[in-house]
């Protein structure tokens, strides 16, 4: 699709998703961010669409939200500690 005809995502990331996303980068370390989120977004939906999945559950505003234990575990520990809180 030529890029004049795609609609353009402003991404604004709270931290939890900051946190998913530098996770995903070093679960795959050859993708760019775009691809990653692209991956994160189709595979997100399919996970809600498909049923026996259960979300995290994420209350309060998304500024707020912190990546469940599980998850948490999957990103670099540098990520966490050099300002990405």
């Amino acid at each position: 699709m030529p890029k004049a005809d795609r609609v353009r995502v402003d991404y604004m990331p709270c931290q939890a998703a900051l946190h998913a996303l530098q996770a995903a980068q070093a679960m795959f370390p050859e993708a760019n961010t775009q691809a990653l989120i692209d991956r994160m977004v189709i595979t997100g939906l399919s996970a809600l669409v498909h049923g026996k999945w259960q979300p995290p559950y994420l209350y309060g505003r998304r500024e707020g939200w912190k990546l469940p234990d599980n998850l948490r575990e999957q990103v670099p520990a540098e990520s966490t500690q050099s300002g990405a809180k």
